[in-house]
């Protein structure tokens, strides 16, 4: 395999762990890429949109916390007798 189809193998197979679901593979995948010095700018440029595509959304994140905290808090006021 030469070079030029080993680095176009790289993110094709980035892009295929993406595809069907598997994060976590993906996510190493990345970080592999980016922590091999012999990888091209845009096998670098890849794997960074890759980890960017995997990080949550903020506000998402800000809901689930603030939808677990109410669960708690009901739960909490239910065990100690507040509805009575």
């Amino acid at each position: 395999m030469s070079r030029k189809q080993k680095a176009a193998a790289v993110p094709s197979r980035l892009e295929a762990l993406l595809g069907s679901g598997d994060h976590r593979a993906a996510a190493r995948e990345a970080g592999a890429i980016l922590a091999d010095g012999a990888a091209t700018p845009e096998q670098r440029a890849r794997a960074r949109a890759a980890l960017g595509s995997l990080t949550p959304e903020p506000l998402a994140v800000a809901f689930g916390l603030a939808g677990v905290a109410v669960a708690v808090a009901l739960s909490v006021w239910v065990a100690l007798g507040g509805a009575r």
